[in-house]
């Protein structure tokens, strides 16, 4: 793709033509790959929603690197788009792309807590349940051993797991093979579970949550 497509957020007229009729995918792509600047408009409402649902759920809307990294994600897919070869729904692909490049971040992110503690706590809530007791402190607890596994474990661990990534895109995400990304997968379920049942206050929530599995 060559340098004159830029995506940037479109004025104040062109979003009032996004009100007609967009571009379907094919017509938009090849519009691109003929470096055809006029669909920079309709390229930003296609893409932009992808980018912001993703980061949302990999590092929470109120993050202070939030609208840099939607840049730079917005920046990879025009740089990339014209390899895309439609070998997976166009969604998935930009998701993909948008969380590589939070993945990166983070691990060159320097801060004083753990990058795990930036996981959305809606997000972790599905590992423990918001409506029984005590779960706020069992989804911190979580995090806490999330942050002291092997990190590339655990982010294989959320990215399939709590965020729904199969193992192919996880792969490209990390920029690993799909047995990589399967071995970090096995091994960090493995190491949280283990830490979980080595947890006490861990061990006794669950155990209250599942009675039926004393006997």
């Amino acid at each position: 793709m060559r340098s004159e497509l830029r995506i940037v957020p479109p004025p104040v007229e062109v979003h009032a033509a996004a009100a007609a009729p967009a571009l379907d995918d094919s017509a938009l792509l090849r519009a691109l790959r003929a470096n055809d600047t006029t669909v920079a408009g309709a390229l930003y409402a296609r893409v932009r929603p992808i980018v912001d649902r993703t980061l949302t759920r990999l590092l929470g809307a109120r993050d202070p690197d939030y609208e840099d990294l939607a840049q730079v994600a917005l920046l990879e897919i025009v740089t990339t788009l014209e390899r895309f070869r439609g070998e997976c729904p166009l969604d998935a692909w930009l998701s993909i792309l948008a969380a590589r490049v939070v993945y990166r971040h983070l691990r060159r992110r320097k801060l004083e807590r753990q990058i795990f503690e930036q996981t959305p706590l809606e997000e972790l809530r599905l590992l423990v349940p918001a409506s029984d007791p005590g779960s706020r402190e069992a989804v911190d607890r979580v995090r806490s051993h999330l942050d002291s596994m092997d990190e590339r474990r655990a982010w294989t661990f959320l990215l399939h797991d709590v965020y729904g990534y199969d193992l192919k895109e996880i792969g490209q995400i990390m920029s690993v093979s799909l047995s990589a990304a399967q071995s970090r997968l096995v091994r960090g379920r493995r190491e949280l579970h283990e830490r979980v049942r080595g947890d006490e206050r861990l061990a006794s929530f669950f155990d209250a949550r599942n009675p039926e599995e004393e006997s």
